[in-house]
């Protein structure tokens, strides 16, 4: 008998085959250039050489992916979209360089990247590998890379899909006086869609870049739709990154997210990482240290409601001496949430005075919800600082009772201490605007909660 959990390897690959045939079919005359090669790479080895990951995989052990590969996925539309659109998922008072994708499709018109481009190199990946250059030479790279060498089935299955990557490269020694933020639009309506975000984003020497990755959905439809995103940073000589992404998809979206970053010696990298929307998310963090002196930051928040499914794989590889890494991830789950903490930290022998430290701690709120936790430490060195921890537990009785005798109602004293209990990662949010969307989403997330709580609590008392 089949298991229900396990994909079927042939039916699952073969869908995304046709897909792919599908999309050849569109390129005409384009057939011939270098990037359409690396996608048949691509799509070859899938089915055959990589497969889909089952409950067997043990970093996939708690997280099915059986429901997100059912659907007939299409490739998805263009979409008109204007400005007013997207107000709502901009950051009040900030001053940010923007960069559009509906869809995973580039959209110029609401864009500001004829301004950015006299400061940076910002460039459609496509046509970057038709011309000799940065993006060409570092595109490939990666584009190979993850073509023909890893195992890892949505990173090939985004490379060989993906349609308008973008390029970004950082010369050295610039300061980039704006973040970049780039905002992603999924808009989903007749059919169940693939979106396939894809950047390559290199910070050269002594180089500062704030990035911020956004995730929306322009829809109420209860349509059926998949983000495919891979990323790649690569910090040269003493560049300092800091990287937010906030993800609030639909509630009927699959998520899945493969960031990956390259650290030279004395850099810095620090990620803020937001997950409030999405039915199934997954997301795989690295960090390579790849010379002394680097320090890595992975900072996280998640909230499950209803039925949701948050999985979080992290992975920091100290090869070096020297360096340093912290990483802190709190979440709130309840309902019938599902919560998913792999977060494994590699020192090697020849990486001494490493210091790393790495906890998750996790609210479960209801019968319903749980949260699986695995925080892992290989040392092979021993002149080294390491820790880790994990906590699973409930909102602290003392606390939730000295907020009541204050005056405030048990549901309005346990929202305030769920947000209390994710205020140690917003309050490390540099950038105000950003902070204080990230705070009203969660209010409204909680708000979220509460309403479907009474409603639920209506619907047993008729």
């Amino acid at each position: 008998m089949a298991n229900p959990n396990t994909p079927d390897k042939n039916d699952s690959s073969e869908k995304f085959i046709e897909l792919f045939r599908l999309y050849e079919n569109t390129l005409n005359g384009q057939k011939n250039y270098v990037g359409h090669t690396i996608q048949k790479t691509a799509i070859q080895r899938l089915g055959n050489e990589v497969d889909f990951p089952t409950s067997r995989n043990e970093d996939w052990k708690y997280t099915s992916v059986v429901k997100l590969l059912q659907p007939q996925y299409q490739q998805p539309q263009s979409v008109d979209i204007k400005t007013a659109d997207i107000s709502t998922f901009l950051f009040e008072g900030l001053d940010a360089y923007l960069l559009v994708f509906v869809n995973g499709k580039y959209n110029k018109i609401l864009s500001s990247k004829d301004e950015l481009s006299k400061k940076i190199i910002v460039q459609d990946i496509s046509a970057g590998l038709q011309e000799d250059g940065l993006t060409k030479a570092t595109a490939s790279e990666y584009l190979n890379k993850w073509a023909s060498e890893v195992n890892n089935s949505f990173m090939v299955l985004n490379t060989a899909l993906a349609q308008n990557g973008i390029y970004i490269y950082v010369p050295d020694g610039l300061v980039v006086d704006r973040p970049i933020h780039i905002l992603n639009i999924a808009h989903a309506e007749e059919e169940p869609t693939v979106i396939s975000p894809q950047k390559i984003i290199v910070a050269g020497e002594n180089s500062k870049l704030i990035i911020i990755e956004t995730y929306h959905h322009l829809t109420n439809s209860q349509q059926t739709y998949f983000t495919n995103t891979v990323s790649q940073l690569v910090l040269k000589r003493n560049a300092i990154v800091d990287h937010y992404r906030i993800q609030d998809e639909g509630e009927n979206a699959f998520f899945i997210n493969n960031t990956e970053v390259d650290q030279m010696r004395d850099s810095t990298y620090s990620s803020y990482v937001v997950d409030l929307g999405g039915k199934l998310v997954r997301n795989n963090l690295s960090s390579i240290l790849k010379d002394s002196g680097t320090s890595t930051n992975f900072y996280g928040i998640y909230v499950g409601i209803n039925k949701q499914h948050i999985d979080n794989q992290t992975f920091i590889d100290h090869a070096y001496p020297n360096c340093n890494s912290n990483e802190l991830y709190k979440g709130v789950l309840t309902d019938n949430a599902k919560g998913v903490f792999n977060g494994k930290i590699k020192v090697r022998p020849d990486a001494q005075k490493t210091n790393a430290f790495q906890k998750n701690h996790s609210l479960v709120l209801s019968k319903g919800a749980s949260m699986n936790s695995k925080p892992q430490l290989e040392i092979f060195a021993d002149d080294v600082k390491c820790s880790h921890g994990a906590t699973i537990g409930k909102i602290n009785e003392d606390a939730l009772y000295y907020m009541r005798s204050r005056g405030l109602s048990k549901k309005e004293a346990t929202s305030v201490l769920k947000q209390a209990f994710l205020t140690e990662i917003t309050e490390l949010i540099k950038i105000d605007p950003v902070r204080e969307k990230v705070e009203q989403m969660l209010v409204d997330k909680f708000k979220q909660l509460a309403e479907t709580n009474n409603e639920l609590l209506n619907l047993s008392t008729k």
